[in-house]
């Protein structure tokens, strides 16, 4: 009795949905939206960006390599900033690490090349990337916030280090001027 059960219920579905309409998309032509929280390409910010390096300390691949100086006020400049796409599974533990969301996933899913080195993305190419993503969308970021008006580095979206206060309004920005064990005391 129980033999045959499971192709009848596949034939059952297969029947449902015979009278629907189908749901493709005619691909070149029209382009469905990328949902929100899709893990597509990564988008880097240059703007938000302090060069603190935990994109890439929290990469498994080790595929995010972040160069910095430091400069006089005690902030970091960012010299170098690559992301190696070649070897990246985009599982997004970057864009959940970064304090101040200067990585997002967001960027355009069509990333097919036809000479593998192109995948390899510098400084330069990741800033013009975004810079296109930001006029595209009229100044707004992947993760919903505008561009204008706001302090990048301050956001509201929380993040794995939102217990910690962004440093920034009045001083420089970064971690590197969080208060730190010794200031605890202190005070």
């Amino acid at each position: 009795m129980a033999f045959g059960l499971g192709v009848l219920r596949g034939m059952l579905v297969t029947l449902r949905h015979l009278g629907r309409p189908p749901i493709t998309v005619d691909y070149p032509g029209t382009e469905r939206d990328v949902p929100v929280r899709a893990r597509t390409n990564l988008l880097w910010f240059e703007e938000r960006c302090t060069g603190c390096s935990t994109c890439a300390q929290a990469c498994p691949d080790g595929c995010i390599l972040v160069q910095t100086a430091p400069r006089e006020d005690g902030s970091l400049q960012v010299e170098r900033y690559e992301i190696d796409f070649r070897i990246c599974m985009y599982c997004g533990l970057c864009t959940e690490a970064c304090p101040y969301q200067a990585i997002q996933a967001g960027g355009r899913y069509n990333d097919a090349v036809y000479v593998f080195e192109e995948m390899y993305r510098d400084k330069e190419a990741l800033t013009r990337e975004a810079k296109s993503y930001l006029e595209r969308t009229g100044g707004r970021y992947p993760n919903g916030q505008t561009q204008e008006g706001i302090n990048p580095l301050r956001t509201a979206i929380p993040t794995a280090r939102s217990r910690v206060p962004a440093a920034g309004a009045d001083g420089p920005h970064g971690p590197q001027h969080l208060p730190g064990k010794h200031d605890r005391r202190e005070g």
